[in-house]
């Protein structure tokens, strides 16, 4: 801007009557007035990105032949009707340029085009994009309400050509040799300063001719932040160092710190050291496992609902154990179709049953046997029942129990032997029952144990 200057105007009529919205051109010398606007044209001041903003979106009314642009947000304050907008960066290409305002509501912002008030031919749908710089002057560029005019230009001689597009200026005004000077406008500037608080240097001040003023953030002490006063009224701000008052409510200085520890005494015993702290220290916590009494683990409750855990001893229902029911159908098949009571426990290990117990409850037909003893087996590892008799009974009693532990086994193969990887079934050696319909539930404990 210190190598722009002002030059003020006013169209009237003959009568007094100010003109409004006259087009005004400025031209540089030699002019060629014949059209209008005249060239060639000259560069007036425009700050293009002074209070910039953006679009959200624009549309072209086919009624008014007028644009529509959306602000993104509320438009800035020089955003007023007969005031010029820059628009660029929209796609499509259309809706750039520069335009004057005719109406503001809200984020809409109507406008036309700048000096010839021609209708403006429909630019597409729009994509993208926009730009928007509110400082804009345009080249032609129209009178205000009161017929004034006004534009910053380098020092110069120029050519202002004053015309009308709706017909009140029957001949277009000519002002030639317009001279441009410095310090045109208001007064001559001899001098310009520039003063900023502490926090900010300024270089190039003052300007007695042309120059540029620049500002830069001064350099501050360590720790310190910006900040209003410690205490009192509102002042001016400035650098300083913290004070309490700064922290929000609750922040403040720890005088005493205190811990304590509770651990399960079944468990666990513990002591904490070094408690309170009021200044500095150590917080010291030691956690040991107590005694405990042998052949004890550390396990639920042994029946019932779940319970805090314990060290007690194991009852068989720690144990792993499976219960399969015997259908009459599995019990007639025995000798054909044996049953899975534990399944393979895969390659390297074999199952060793601790205790069995057959609940066998009769139906209205007793079994009849041809012989043949039912077995467990694992493999080739094999344990018969001493007597099928549990199985040979009626409704009287309609219920036997028979619990024994594993007898013992010793499979007959070699390496690897037949009880890797085998599953623990009940079968019968020969001979399937017959005619009976009792049914039968089988549960084992056992051990699985790998076999290398």
């Amino acid at each position: 801007m210190s190598s722009q200057f002002r030059f003020d105007g006013r169209v009237q009529a003959v009568t007094g009557e100010a003109i409004t919205g006259a087009s005004v051109a400025v031209l540089t010398q030699p002019a060629n007035t014949s059209t209008q606007p005249g060239s060639p044209l000259a560069s007036i001041f425009n700050a293009a990105t002074s209070n910039a903003a953006a679009l959200s979106s624009a549309s072209w009314s086919p009624t008014t032949a007028q644009i529509t642009f959306v602000f993104s947000a509320t438009p800035p304050a020089d955003v007023v009707a007969g005031a010029y907008l820059a628009i660029s960066g929209v796609n499509p290409a259309g809706y750039n340029g520069i335009w004057q305002i005719v109406s503001v509501s809200g984020n809409n912002v109507v406008v036309t085009t700048p000096y010839t008030l021609a209708a403006i031919t429909n630019p597409g749908t729009y994509v993208s994009g926009g730009t928007v710089a509110t400082s804009a002057l345009p080249n032609p560029f129209l009178t205000d309400q009161l017929g004034n005019f006004y534009f910053y230009a380098a020092a110069g001689i120029y050519t202002v050509q004053i015309y009308d597009t709706l017909g009140r200026i029957a001949t277009p005004l000519i002002l030639a040799d317009q001279n441009v000077v410095a310090g045109g406008g208001s007064g001559s500037v001899t001098s310009v300063g520039l003063t900023m608080p502490a926090e900010f240097t300024v270089t190039g001040s003052p300007i007695s001719g042309a120059g540029t003023l620049a500002v830069s953030k001064a350099t501050e002490n360590a720790n310190t932040v910006f900040a209003g006063p410690t205490s009192g009224g509102a002042a001016t701000p400035g650098f300083r160092t913290l004070v309490t008052a700064d922290m929000p409510a609750g922040t403040g200085t720890v005088t005493s710190v205190a811990l304590t520890l509770a651990v399960p005494a079944a468990l666990l015993s513990a002591s904490v050291g070094g408690s309170p702290i009021t200044t500095n220290g150590t917080l010291a916590l030691t956690i040991t496992l107590p005694n405990q009494n042998a052949n004890t683990v550390f396990a639920g409750p042994s029946s019932g609902a779940a319970g805090q855990p314990g060290f007690r001893s194991l009852v068989a229902q720690d144990l792993p154990f499976v219960s399969v029911a015997l259908t009459s159908a599995n019990i007639l098949a025995l000798q054909t179709t044996p049953i899975t009571l534990v399944a393979a426990p895969g390659v390297g290990f074999a199952i060793v049953p601790i205790l069995i117990v057959i609940k066998f409850f009769g139906g209205s037909n007793a079994y009849t046997d041809a012989g043949g003893a039912v077995s467990f087996s694992a493999g080739s590892a094999s344990a018969p029942l001493g007597s099928n008799a549990i199985f040979l009974v009626t409704v009287s009693p309609n219920r036997r129990i028979q619990s024994f532990p594993w007898p013992g086994a010793t499979d007959t193969a070699g390496n690897p032997p037949t009880d890797d990887n085998a599953p623990l079934t009940i079968s019968k050696a020969t001979n399937n029952f017959a005619a009976g319909n009792g049914t039968a539930t089988v549960l084992v404990w056992y051990y699985v144990v790998p076999t290398t």
